[in-house]
């Protein structure tokens, strides 16, 4: 071997090297649990935040593709929707979460009335001062995508489980007398807040106090943040349609979007999804977590 051919050989073992150790000392990025609570203390009001998940990967094409994880709350304060729409705005596709049609729904009107469900949601959204998701983003947006099941798609994942909105309910109320569950709750942080001295029927008929609200929103926000624990039970070790068939839906669409050469999207789904998602992300799609971002949702 040459001289010349020596020191080339020494320089690819030293590159080499030097790559192995930056590698090994690189830390991993984990993913978060859930919602990070802050709780109120001093002068500082406390906030619950929303986890954004930044992922990357080469295409096989060797560019570099930007997969977001976006949280979702579907309660807020209006200036966090505000900055989730200005964050959309620089996606090539934001998949989202709908069971049913979604061209009926970009087309609702409000006079229309709501679901059940929208309705209830609406009125917590306006006992603690937060807007209603549906209503603080704009799902209108040319870059949205519908990444979920249809109405009829959910209910046959749910008849192939053997599964029922019966059964779901009497699950999550046998869990609910858990003791394991119960300690599992204590475990992540969840203890019920003060609640003496609120008076539901007045709180109804003349509205909130800012104590009252004060009060509310903590506990809420306590109970969201330990919800993590009630998914894992539900889930079990053979899933559920509520979250893995919804999220294998999810993927689906996102494989097709970044094959079709998309090289920014977000999955804009619920917080509770993000632990099966990110599974998925990783070992179906070959993304890897490169940074973790905390937006705030609430204040406390």
């Amino acid at each position: 071997m040459t001289r010349k051919g020596a020191f080339a050989a020494i320089a690819v073992v030293v590159a080499l090297t030097l790559g192995a150790l930056l590698t090994v000392r690189t830390p991993e990025v984990k993913l978060p649990s859930g919602l990070e609570l802050a709780l109120p203390a001093g002068d500082m009001p406390g906030s619950l935040k929303v986890p954004i998940v930044h992922y990357e990967r080469h295409a096989p094409d060797g560019s570099l593709q930007r997969l977001d994880f976006v949280g979702a709350v579907h309660l807020g304060e209006a200036g966090y929707y505000e900055g989730l729409n200005e964050r959309f705005a620089q996606y090539d596709a934001v998949l989202f979460e709908l069971v049913g049609d979604p061209e009926a729904f970009k087309l609702r009107d409000a006079s229309q009335g709501q679901s059940p469900i929208g309705f209830i949601q609406q009125g917590l959204g306006e006992l603690l001062g937060l807007r209603f998701q549906l209503e603080g983003i704009n799902y209108n947006a040319p870059n949205f995508v519908h990444a979920d099941l249809s109405m009829q798609q959910l209910k046959s994942a749910m008849t192939a489980r053997g599964e029922s909105v019966a059964s779901l309910l009497l699950k999550l109320l046998l869990l609910s007398f858990d003791p394991k569950v119960q300690e599992d709750l204590k475990t992540s942080g969840y203890e019920e807040p003060e609640l003496e001295g609120i008076n539901p029927v007045m709180v109804v008929l003349r509205g909130p106090t800012p104590e009252e609200r004060r009060k509310l929103r903590l506990f809420f926000a306590k109970g969201l943040v330990s919800s993590d624990v009630i998914i894992k039970q539900i889930q079990g070790e053979s899933g559920t349609s509520l979250i893995d068939d919804r999220n294998a839906a999810a993927v689906q669409v996102a494989k097709q979007q970044l094959d079709a050469g998309r090289g920014a999207i977000a999955v804009f789904y619920g917080v509770g999804h993000m632990q099966d998602l990110d599974k998925r992300f990783r070992e179906d799609l070959g993304f890897s977590i490169v940074e973790v971002e905390w937006v705030q949702a609430w204040k406390l």
